[in-house]
């Protein structure tokens, strides 16, 4: 079902706007300015044009995960379209019979327990942290550089008690000559101090200024898309807007999506010198810019006993696993022609001829091949973490029943409690499109159909 011009609501629930519902069809980047036109604020992604209803389903993360958790811990009710009984109806938080739906909605199998129209979400306020600073910079892509900022990274784990205050992504992006905003790889660093408190709370600059030493220095700091901080008091609202990047995807290609969290801690990744394989993985695709290959790339600290993201769940209101780990990371591949523009040119203005399919094809093996070998250290071999995790929202399996255990903890009493309800809610399993829902699945999607696969032709014109 295709909700995206559906359900667009967005209402104010009281005077003091503290609570607002509104439709899953609303994008973050709409959300956020109408939250920050009455100074308002909520944890969300970074993507501009990712809808609600997604988003909220498969938890929120974003860049103020660790200093105020999920947006799905801000979920007060969900209206939502079920199976058994077939209706529509509002699924509350502090309400008995409603906890095991409302638990599972939020993080137990997306889309998969009936259709999800419109939630009530409670709003977060700008003069509960008036101090708020934040950073946001480019810093010019080296192999050297990117290390030292994931040291600092890492060594946010060195204390148990690190302020929950501070929130720290370091993100990546490849060269692309036909991008006009981004003619060279750069590193783009978010960052920032929450003032959890309030008024009174004593700032330390220490944390801003070690990102921007490793960076090179106030000099080689740049702006990202004509906005730079360095360490500026700024409202949560306004900060957040910064937050979200306007583009819809970083590049408009095809790609191996890779998404890895890890229960390591900052003993673990100094002593498998992780930062030095993290850069190194990179520099093997950004030293060569004639390859084809891009790299996205995101990298950030989410742990240690002041993390919302540990500390909110405790309330055990949502089935999102993994809220224990310390550290996150992306690393997707994007692949297309090799060589330099003009080839590349050349390429696309006959994507069908011999040639340019075998060009390409040798490029997503390429691509492939560096997933897998990331998937095959970092993980296998434990580099990043002592166990394989993955999340719903940056999945790359296409069967859930049979991947189960890297997407729920609890193994197995979550996730046989989610399909016990899964069959109760939906027992002819409508709403299981696919082999990447919570199981059991239905006969029907054990038929084996051809596949189309779109990823191995760039089409690069646009259809009215």
């Amino acid at each position: 079902l295709d909700l995206s011009r559906t359900y667009t609501d967005f209402t104010w629930d009281n005077d003091d706007h503290t609570q607002v519902t509104l439709g899953i069809s609303i994008t973050l980047s709409k959300l956020q300015s109408k939250l920050r036109s009455k100074k308002r604020f909520l944890p969300t992604g970074q993507c501009s044009y990712v809808n609600l209803g997604g988003h909220v389903q498969t938890g929120g993360y974003g860049q103020l995960t660790r200093s105020f958790g999920l947006l799905a811990d801000y979920v007060q009710k969900i209206r939502i379209i079920t199976a058994n009984p077939p209706e529509a109806r509002w699924v509350h938080r502090n309400v008995a019979e409603d906890r095991e739906l409302f638990r599972a909605i939020l993080g137990g199998s997306p889309g998969n327990f009936g259709v999800v129209t419109d939630v009530t979400l409670k709003v977060l306020k700008d003069e509960d942290h008036p101090l708020s600073r934040g950073f946001r910079c480019v810093f010019l892509y080296k192999k050297e550089t990117l290390k030292k900022l994931l040291d600092v990274l890492v060594a946010q784990d060195d204390d148990d008690d690190t302020p929950g205050d501070y929130d720290l992504i370091i993100s990546l992006m490849s060269k692309r000559e036909e991008e006009e905003d981004r003619p060279v790889s750069v590193i783009v660093v978010y960052a920032q101090w929450a003032n959890l408190k309030g008024p009174g709370q004593v700032y330390n600059s220490a944390f801003f200024d070690k990102i921007r030493e490793a960076g090179g220095g106030k000099d080689h700091m740049l702006p990202f898309h004509d906005i730079l901080l360095d360490d500026v008091q700024v409202p949560m609202s306004e900060l957040c807007s910064h937050w979200v990047f306007n583009m819809v995807r970083e590049y408009q290609l095809p790609y191996f999506k890779r998404l890895y969290l890890s229960n390591s801690r900052s003993e673990d990744l100094k002593k498998n010198d992780w930062s030095t394989w993290a850069a190194e993985r990179v520099e093997t695709l950004e030293g060569d810019r004639e390859n084809g290959l891009h790299i996205a790339g995101q990298f950030q600290y989410c742990g240690g006993n002041q993390s919302r993201l540990r500390i909110k769940a405790r309330d055990n209101l949502t089935s999102l696993s993994w809220r224990d780990s310390s550290f996150g990371c992306t690393l997707d591949a994007f692949y297309d022609y090799p060589g330099n523009p003009e080839q590349r040119k050349a390429y696309r203005s006959q994507p069908n001829s011999e040639e340019s399919r075998k060009a390409l094809a040798g490029v997503k093996a390429a691509a492939k091949e560096w997933v897998e070998r990331n998937d095959k250290e970092g993980v296998t071999e434990k580099k990043f973490t002592k166990q394989d995790r993955r999340m719903m929202w940056g999945s790359h399996d296409h069967d859930l029943v049979a991947t189960r255990e890297f997407y729920y903890d609890q193994e197995p009493k979550k996730y046989d409690e989610l399909s016990e309800l899964k069959l109760y809610v939906d027992p002819n399993c409508i709403f299981t499109p696919n082999k990447f829902s919570i199981g059991p699945h239905p006969a029907r999607l054990q038929t084996v159909y051809q596949k189309v696969s779109l990823a191995n032709v760039i089409n690069y014109t646009i259809e009215e």
